[in-house]
């Protein structure tokens, strides 16, 4: 027990003479880390250097606008039209038969010949005159006879004969009469209706030449018209199919001009579409370059600014490690010494312990409190610090 005590007040005597160079390297270690610790510390004001970029923006109107062409429409001339051909249509003059020839009515011809017929005298006057002269002649015998009686009967045959001849010529003269008139009147009647067979012949004929003329005439103008109507229409035709095929040919060029001038300006809105989307992506490009730039520079800065603090991190822990192997080493040295001093006779009486030689340069003791190794040049390893306490 003795000689641990022995070995214990010379470890306690070797440790205070280590005591001030210990003290020294701590408040050395100390005043270092304070420093860069101040240092960090003003380093860790970090700059945003993000906070002043702003996303790249195009103005709509530095933006060019895609210029449009309007198709044109070509010119459609009018129509053709053409004049419709026609005809004068021929007629013809119906030839007609004349029925003036034939007897009517008293023209026929036919006549009572009765009328005419007359009694003839010439018959009764000659046997008048035959019967007077033979009266006469009678009278004459008579008288020559000498009679006077018979001559009167005699007269009255006389008269009686004469009587007879006169009818009975008389009667013949009126039977040739009747013979004559009634082959008069067969003649009259044969020769009425002969003239009426040839007038009904020539009738017949001239209605068959007018219908044979009519039906020429009628074929002819038929014909004609035919052939005028035929002459019409063709050059209706033929005038319609120019008219047509003009029309057509404008049409197709009116088609083809359109055409042409649809794609004239489908081109030149293409041409011109391509030229603006070539400017706005350029103009969209040197933007977005432009935001690439700010955000590699503010990423340089910020990753210079983190490397600058890294740095700084890595020397405050070197300080940091420095101080700790210090307040470490002093700290060995002050349970050394206060193992010592517990086993008396280190510095003759316990209260001369603390003798201002060897209390620390902070003020305290080496057992009681006082400024914390990161806070003040020494302190106590028990006491509270932002070294190895803090």
């Amino acid at each position: 027990m003795g000689s641990k005590k022995k070995r214990n007040r010379k470890a306690g005597r070797m440790a205070m003479g280590q005591r001030q160079e210990l003290m020294d390297a701590q408040a050395t270690a100390q005043a270092q880390y304070d420093a860069d610790y101040g240092r960090l510390r003003d380093a860790s004001d970090v700059t945003d250097f993000y906070a002043d970029l702003q996303a790249a923006q195009i103005d709509p109107l530095d933006m060019q606008l895609a210029q449009t062409q309007q198709a044109q429409i070509g010119n459609l001339g009018p129509a053709g039209s053409y004049q419709a051909q026609g005809y004068d249509a021929e007629g013809y003059d119906a030839m007609t038969t004349n029925v003036a020839g034939l007897a009517r009515g008293a023209d026929t011809g036919l006549s009572n010949v009765f009328n005419n017929l007359q009694v003839s005298t010439a018959g009764a006057e000659l046997e008048a005159q035959e019967a007077d002269q033979a009266l006469a002649a009678s009278q004459d015998m008579m008288m020559q006879m000498g009679g006077g009686g018979g001559a009167t009967a005699l007269a009255q045959q006389a008269a009686r004969s004469k009587a007879g001849i006169r009818a009975d010529i008389d009667k013949q003269v009126k039977a040739n009469e009747m013979a004559r008139a009634t082959g008069e009147q067969a003649l009259q009647r044969d020769l009425l209706a002969q003239g009426n067979l040839a007038s009904q012949f020539d009738l017949g004929q001239q209605q068959f030449n007018a219908g044979a003329v009519n039906q020429a005439r009628q074929f002819t103008a038929q014909q004609r018209n035919q052939a005028a109507q035929f002459g019409a229409a063709a050059q209706n035709q033929a005038a319609q199919f120019n008219v047509g095929q003009a029309n057509n040919f404008a049409l197709q060029r009116f088609g083809a001009e359109n055409q042409m001038n649809q794609f004239n300006a489908q081109a030149s809105n293409n041409a011109f579409a391509q030229q603006a989307n070539a400017v706005n992506n350029a103009i969209a490009r040197n933007a977005d370059l432009q935001a690439q730039f700010d955000m590699n520079k503010a990423a340089g800065q910020s990753q210079a600014q983190s490397n600058q603090y890294d740095a700084l991190m890595g020397i405050f822990e070197i300080a940091t490690n420095q101080l700790n192997e210090a307040d470490r080493e002093l700290g060995a040295n002050t349970a050394v010494i206060q193992q010592a001093a517990m086993s008396g006779g280190l510095f003759g009486n316990t209260k001369d312990f603390k003798r201002e030689a060897y209390r620390n340069k902070g003020g305290g003791t080496l057992f009681g409190g006082g400024k914390g190794a990161m806070q003040g040049n020494a302190t106590s390893i028990y006491g509270p610090s932002t070294g190895i306490g803090g």
